[in-house]
């Protein structure tokens, strides 16, 4: 069983075992039985609950100053079949501890039922207030939470406070779903307290993971009932279950904040092992590697444990959630990091790594994309420029970034979410910068005459700082002469870019004949190469000099301002990749050879072995031939509309598609096109 698969049958048996089965089962720091010994504590502490509001019924349960919640719907659907009541506060009994450059490492703790509780502490309520929680089987003593906050300390002068909630976090896992609610109203009512003491709710950061990401939507909601505003929400992979799909006042949802900001890393399906929700929840939602499947993740159990400096139920957590938890760890890489984590508005993942979506526009740009920063700074405008770094957009342009802050806000107020890419790296440090990488294919006649190839490209950058050799495409594809094949990548630092190194690999397949290269090497012809460093605002063309690329070889290329131009297509191309013949010709001679070629190599009986086998495989690509009719030049839309009245049943390779070859007159004498560049007639004969 994989560890995806695994992560979901876990995550469903957790939700039914005895609470004190987990400790044992995930190494929690201490019991979740000591959580009911603190709830016990904190129960005498917690304030006196409005008595007015205490009525219940069938559906609905009050906590006084908390507010009435109810079983009926939004909360009862199909997305949540299971629906029960909060525990009573004394049960879940919430606590708050904070740190400050005066005690870093020493929790001062604050009772959420008592705002006043901050009075006599090192809280300081013109500083920037930073609120972290975590989920479901979790406590406030996390290392991750314990180094988000170290983090932050060492950022700024923050109050940095971690939202324990151990009493409601533990199984049954709808329980706890139904737990964070009150948790929400209850984080919602000390915020408001502490407002009356001079702290501005558009400084307060709510950061939660899974489910702490979806109680920081009922503390937003809970607010807004009150008529105030929370700054900002940083959800870190909102839980999926009992979640996806629901009404926005059930899950996180861009109204809970003025700037709610989503990093998905676990959006796959929660039959496949996924915990995070997959439809977008904020104004800004991050989706890096796609946000369903994080690199350095599907490790085995012992490099897991390894990770973890031989903790082994901390490797067994990390194995079984890797991806759920890259959320935090990027996250809080990207408190004090120098490299952006910079995502960039695009439709879709495919359409993103495909390199459509890389250029990043200002305000008064009508091109290009939307550009943020994933993580801490998502809320600071980027702005493009060759020395981006996250320091500098804290230090410098200041009065620039307060109007593209104000006009950031405008747009958030009428966005339903913008959706942003990027990838990271496989280890810490995760942060990448970006490039977006085109090949552009020879169309040269000794390109042309040996046709395209199936293969694999791969690319060495070759930087002041370092290097790094990247594969380009994933899978293997056809590369056809005069195309551009373009790809988004992602590196270290590696500084400004010296030169490239270009590698191609020949891929076949025994069972697929359209593979086959039969008369001669396999090769790909290279012209050159665009780089656009997106990060570095850097454009660089390495030269490939219109040189064959066979499987295997290495080719160094320097950087040039410009490189040779080659000549335009002169007119239709006929590409034999299967028998690897051109059978573009302006000679009757080379024509009679080619015929003759055929002949003797009995290609005749190939083509309709192929055609019997692959009928479908051959409409396809006529399909695609016909789309590419549009952008060529006029004898190449004259010859196929010549071929197209000529169809028969026996078809050859034409330009890397599938044509069909003629019966009758039309097979014996061919189809001919004959048209005039300069000076010379140029007669063009389909066979």
């Amino acid at each position: 069983m994989s560890s995806l698969s695994l992560g979901g049958a876990m995550y469903v048996l957790l939700s039914l075992v005895p609470r004190v089965l987990v400790p044992h089962t995930f190494g929690e720091d201490r019991l979740i039985t000591t959580g009911h010994q603190v709830a016990r504590e904190a129960s005498d502490r917690t304030s006196p609950l409005d008595t007015r509001n205490d009525t219940d019924s069938l559906t609905t349960r009050c906590y006084g100053v908390y507010g009435c919640f109810n079983l009926d719907q939004p909360f009862l659907s199909l997305a949540r079949p299971v629906n029960v009541f909060p525990l009573p506060p004394s049960a879940i009994a919430p606590d708050l501890c904070l740190y400050t450059r005066s005690n870093p490492t020493h929790c001062q703790r604050l009772h959420v039922g008592e705002p006043r509780s901050i009075l006599g502490t090192n809280f300081r309520p013109r500083s920037e207030v930073k609120i972290l929680t975590h989920g479901y089987l979790e406590h406030g003593q996390k290392r991750w939470l314990k180094s988000m906050m170290s983090e932050y300390l060492r950022y700024g002068d923050l109050n940095v406070l971690v939202l324990d909630w151990l009493g409601g976090s533990g199984p049954p896992y709808t329980q706890a779903v139904a737990n964070i609610r009150l948790i929400g109203a209850m984080l919602g009512y000390f915020l408001l307290g502490i407002q009356a003491a001079g702290v501005e709710l558009k400084r307060v950061h709510v950061v939660g993971h899974s489910l702490g990401a979806q109680m920081a939507g009922y503390t937003g909601h809970y607010l807004s009932l009150h008529g105030a505003t929370l700054g900002r929400i940083t959800g870190l992979d909102p839980a999926e279950p009992y979640f996806e799909g629901t009404d926005p006042v059930v899950s996180l949802d861009p109204g809970d904040a003025t700037l709610v900001d989503v990093i998905h890393t676990d959006a796959g399906p929660i039959i496949t092992g996924g915990l995070g929700i997959q439809l977008p929840a904020g104004h800004l939602d991050f989706y890096p590697n796609g946000g369903v499947t994080m690199p350095g993740c599907g490790a085995h159990l012992v490099e897991s444990v390894a990770k973890e400096q031989g903790n082994i139920p901390y490797g067994i957590r990390r194995f079984i959630g890797c991806n759920h938890i890259r959320s935090y760890e990027y996250f809080t890489e990207s408190i004090n990091t120098k490299c952006p984590f910079l995502g960039i508005e695009c439709p879709s993942w495919d359409a993103y790594w495909k390199g459509n979506c890389w250029q990043c526009k200002n305000e008064n740009e009508s091109t290009g994309s939307s550009c943020a920063m994933m993580g801490a700074h998502a809320n600071i405008p980027y702005i493009p420029t060759n020395t981006n770094t996250t320091h500098q957009h804290q230090h410098q342009h200041q009065h620039r970034q307060l109007q593209l802050l104000q006009q950031m806000s405008l747009r958030l107020e009428n966005s339903g979410g913008t959706k942003l890419f990027l990838i990271t790296g496989s280890d810490s440090p995760f942060c990448s910068f970006h490039h977006r990488v085109s090949v552009v294919m020879s169309y040269t006649s000794p390109a042309r005459q040996h046709g395209g190839d199936i293969g694999i490209f791969y690319i060495t950058l070759v930087g002041r700082v370092s290097s790094r050799r990247i594969q380009l495409n994933p899978e293997e594809i056809f590369f056809e002469p005069g195309n551009v094949y373009t790809y988004m990548i992602g590196t270290e630092d590696l500084g400004h870019l010296k030169s490239a190194k270009l590698e191609w690999s020949y891929v076949t397949a025994y069972y697929n004949p359209l593979t086959w290269r039969l008369l001669s090497t396999p090769a790909v012809y290279v012209n050159r190469i665009h780089i656009n460093s997106i990060e570095m605002q850097e454009r660089y063309e390495f030269c490939g000099m219109d040189q064959a690329f066979q499987s295997g070889w290495v080719r160094h290329l320097e950087w040039q301002p410009v490189c040779p131009q080659q000549a335009p297509p002169p007119g239709a191309s006929f590409l034999g990749t299967i028998i690897n013949f051109d059978v573009e010709d302006t000679i009757t001679n080379n024509i009679d050879a080619v015929n003759s070629g055929l002949n003797s190599l009995g290609n005749g009986q190939l083509i309709n072995n192929l055609a019997s086998s692959a009928n479908q495989a051959a409409r396809e690509l006529m399909e695609d031939a016909k789309r590419r009719v549009g952008g060529v030049s006029w004898p190449n839309r004259r010859l196929w509309s010549m071929t197209k009245s000529k169809l028969g049943r026996k078809w050859v390779s034409w330009g890397g598609a599938m044509g069909w070859r003629g019966r009758g007159r039309g097979r014996r004498r061919g189809i001919t096109s004959s048209h005039r560049v300069g000076k010379r007639r140029h007669t063009t004969r389909v066979l």
